[in-house]
C-alpha cells in the first residue's frame, strides 16, 4: 500500500534536515518539498505505510531538535485523486522538449532563460521537400510564443522577471510587445552564459 507522509517545518534548513533524517531512517522516496509562503515548507514522503510512519517520526525528531516543526501527518492508502494533487508537475523546458512539440507547448515550457535548442528542421509548406532548410533556434521559440495566448505570455513574462519591464507594463502589454520582450530576455541571458 502506498502512503504519504508530510512534515511541515519553518525554513529551508529544517526541511532539508527533516528530509535527510526521514530518508535515512526508512525505505521511502522524497515526493516533493513544497515551499509555501512565509517560510513554511512541507516535506512529502511516499512509500509503504510502516516505512513512511518510521520516516516521519525520524524527520519530526530532527525538526523538533531544530525547533522548526509546525505539524506532521501520515495518510495511509493514498487515494489516486489525492496522489495527483501531491505529485509535482514536471515542467518541460525548451532544452528538454523535442523540437516538434515546441510549437504546441504552453509558454511555461519555454521558461528556461538560457535554453539552447538543436537546430529544428522547418516543416514543408508546399509539395516540395524542404528538409534541408534549417530554422534558427530563436525563430522556433518566437514562432511558439506567437501561437500562445496573451494571458500565457503575461504569465511567462512574470515568471522570467523581465529586466526592462515593470509588472504594470507587463499587465497592459500587447502580444507582440510581450513576445519581443521575452525574446530579448532569452537572448540577453544567452549572452550572459556564453
Amino acid at each position: 500500500m502506498k502512503a504519504l507522509g508530510m512534515i511541515e517545518v519553518r525554513g529551508f534548513l529544517g526541511a532539508v534536515s527533516a528530509a535527510d533524517a526521514a530518508l535515512k531512517a526508512a525505505d521511502v522516496d522524497l515526493n516533493n518539498a513544497e515551499i509555501i509562503r512565509g517560510g513554511l515548507t512541507t516535506v512529502e514522503l511516499v512509500g509503504d505505510v510502516a516505512a513512511v510512519e518510521a520516516a516521519v517520526e525520524a524527520g519530526v525528531a530532527v525538526a523538533e531538535t531544530l525547533n522548526c516543526l509546525i505539524s506532521h501527518h501520515v495518510i495511509a492508502r493514498l487515494d489516486p485523486q489525492t496522489e495527483r494533487v501531491t505529485t509535482p508537475k514536471k515542467v518541460a523546458t525548451a532544452k528538454t522538449m523535442p523540437t516538434e512539440s515546441i510549437a504546441a507547448a504552453p509558454a511555461s515550457s519555454v521558461e528556461e532563460k538560457n535554453s539552447t535548442l538543436e537546430k529544428p528542421v522547418a516543416k514543408p509548406t508546399s509539395g516540395k521537400d524542404t528538409s534541408d532548410v534549417d530554422m534558427k533556434p530563436g525563430e522556433e521559440i518566437k514562432t511558439a510564443l506567437l501561437k500562445e495566448k496573451v494571458v500565457n505570455l503575461r504569465k511567462q513574462a512574470y515568471k522570467m522577471n523581465l529586466q526592462h519591464f515593470e509588472k504594470s507594463q507587463i499587465k497592459f502589454a500587447n502580444k507582440q510587445t510581450l513576445v519581443d520582450a521575452i525574446m530579448a530576455e532569452i537572448e540577453r541571458s544567452d549572452h550572459d552564459w556564453n
